[in-house]
């Protein structure tokens, strides 16, 4: 179901409250208008002492806190075709995924009040949380002219929108994580389980841990987390020593699998274990039912350093004993921390986890909107190297359809979530 275009929403409805619970605080995306195409964050406020000092770039940047909020960039030429920059948000709004979706509008409305201008147009369409209901919502953006889709959530609506927006030239920039829907103008936004792996081998690796063992769901998502573990670890010099994959479900009985799994990593006759992490990316109740059943066999986390993903991201799993101490990469609470306050004091409630990738999505087409000559929504322009700077930190999209993003390596402690090692603030050593 689509409903009316969202254009910037009243100034006068959202200021107050923006103002009260954030001190407008922006600190989403700000694409540098220079020749060399260098995309760079602009925060109204001086950052934390904490944090580390920003990358130097070409043209100078605004002084903290001289933005004011909704201005937008310099005047530029009119767009071809003519009329506002329209986009169209697909997110479930009904059916099983609702909550979410109804989130995710929140932040595209809100990104809306703090980026975009007054001319960007926002067409919002329900999919129903269905395949089906994604590829009439692609349909009904399209004939009512986007020219850029962001959404839909899952894998299954993306490869049904896909054969819908490529013969119209409209790309797509889907929240999915799954890189099989990627490519060929449809860019998946959510943050890839291999690259959280990645991360944070890479990072287990640098301080010296060389010996890996992995416990994996046996689906899809542990493959690709198993897949990322060998390659890290190859390219680190270290062994994947064991792993083994386990059904997921309620009611499965695990015990056996994790004691076989922890009889092959067993001590040496010094005591010393075989592995010197161990990867477990599963969350949720299925990290709470294996964690007690690897401390019961001996898998100890004084011993064994646990490595986790974004599925960690939960305070309450540190007050879980044998996972305690352990790491996991995701985007740095620091930097989405501003975004959840000011989220809270416009809609009055917590955003839920996916709700930050519609508010950077939408500003990225909001930026992208207002370029020199018109909206940049061709491949070269979405996929600059340098990257933009978002609420979930640093991301960029690759020319497979794929993003790359700045995590951080994050411990959970029975205090809750720690930055262990901070997120990188720019993408250039991987651009030498």
């Amino acid at each position: 179901m689509g409903l009316p275009p969202l254009r910037l929403p009243s100034r006068n409805r959202l200021a107050p409250r923006a103002v009260a619970g954030a001190g407008i605080a922006i600190l989403a995306l700000w694409l540098a208008a220079c020749s060399s195409g260098d995309t760079v964050p602009v925060a109204s406020s001086p950052p934390p002492a904490q944090q580390q000092p920003q990358p130097q770039v070409q043209q100078p940047l605004p002084p903290a806190g001289s933005l004011e909020l909704g201005r937008s960039l310099p005047e530029t030429a009119p767009a071809v075709p003519a009329g506002p920059p329209r986009i169209a948000l697909l997110v479930p709004l009904t059916g099983r995924a609702a909550g979410v979706g109804l989130a995710m509008r929140n932040a595209a409305e809100l990104a809306l009040f703090e980026i975009a201008d007054d001319e960007f147009a926002l067409s919002v369409h329900d999919t129903g949380s269905t395949p089906d209901g994604a590829a009439a919502a692609a349909q009904k953006a399209i004939a009512g002219g986007a020219r850029l889709i962001v959404g839909p959530l899952f894998a299954t609506g993306v490869s049904a929108v896909a054969p819908i927006a490529r013969p119209a030239g409209v790309p797509v920039i889907a929240f999915s994580n799954d890189r099989s829907v990627a490519g060929d103008g449809v860019w998946v936004f959510g943050l890839l389980p291999g690259q959280q792996v990645q991360r944070v081998t890479a990072y287990a690796a640098s301080r010296g841990l060389t010996r890996f063992g992995a416990l994996v769901p046996a689906n899809a998502f542990g493959s690709t987390a198993l897949q990322a573990l060998n390659a890290t670890v190859a390219r680190t010099g270290g062994a994947v020593v064991a792993s083994d994959s386990y059904p997921t479900g309620r009611g499965t009985e695990n015990g056996p699998l994790v004691r076989s799994f922890a009889q092959r990593i067993g001590a040496s006759a010094d005591g010393t274990p075989y592995i010197d992490a161990v990867l477990v990316p599963d969350g949720g109740s299925e990290i709470r039912n294996l964690a007690p059943l690897m401390a019961y066999y001996d898998i100890d986390n004084a011993k064994v350093r646990y490595l986790g993903s974004t599925l960690w991201n939960d305070p309450e799993l540190g007050r879980e004993p044998a996972l305690a101490g352990g790491w996991f990469a995701a985007p740095s609470p620091q930097t989405r921390r501003p975004f959840e306050q000011r989220y809270r004091s416009v809609f009055g409630a917590a955003p839920a986890g996916l709700a930050s990738l519609a508010y950077d999505a939408v500003s990225l087409a909001a930026v992208m909107a207002r370029q020199p000559g018109g909206p940049a929504f061709d491949r070269e322009s979405l996929t600059q190297p340098s990257g933009f700077a978002g609420v979930d930190g640093l991301f960029r999209l690759m020319p497979d359809g794929s993003n790359q993003r700045g995590l951080a390596v994050l411990q959970l402690t029975p205090s809750g979530i720690e930055i262990q090692d901070p997120a990188p603030i720019s993408f250039e050593p991987l651009l030498n």
